[in-house]
């Protein structure tokens, strides 16, 4: 529940107030716990799987020379140090644990792929860019 007294707060609290009335009983104790769907402890986690489904859709589709390696390695980071995070707050979120680490998995694979390229290809790659001719024209 939330403690704010703003409009939105005592929206947020009517809902939870009535969709408490028609819980099931074997679902009660998901809605009572400390970190189910009444806290961000439970809605953070199920939202943060839209961006595991945006690393699938890269690990399926994105060809490596078009994958952002500083974007993937933070966001793999994040994914590792959240994972950490999960475990040490109370409650222990499980639910957070398991996105990090797949956001983790899924994007160390998007930085392995891009790296992988990159040395296979050095030789080959060409950099062209209409304000920014490169000074040298050999290997980089």
């Amino acid at each position: 529940m939330s403690k704010g007294t703003g409009p939105l707060s005592t929206l947020y609290n009517s809902i939870i107030n009535n969709v408490g009335k028609v819980v099931p009983a074997p679902l009660t104790p998901l809605w009572e716990s400390p970190a189910g769907p009444k806290t961000v402890f439970f809605w953070a986690p199920l939202f943060k799987w839209g961006l595991v489904a945006a690393g699938f859709s890269d690990v399926l589709n994105r060809p490596p020379q078009n994958i952002s390696l500083n974007q993937c390695a933070v966001i793999a980071t994040t994914g590792l140090l959240w994972s950490r995070y999960s475990v040490v707050i109370v409650p222990k979120n499980y639910s957070l644990l398991s996105v990090n680490v797949v956001v983790f998995l899924t994007q160390g694979f998007l930085v392995y792929k891009a790296l992988k390229w990159r040395r296979e290809n050095a030789s080959k790659a060409e950099y062209k860019h209409p304000y920014f001719p490169s000074p040298m024209e050999d290997e980089w």
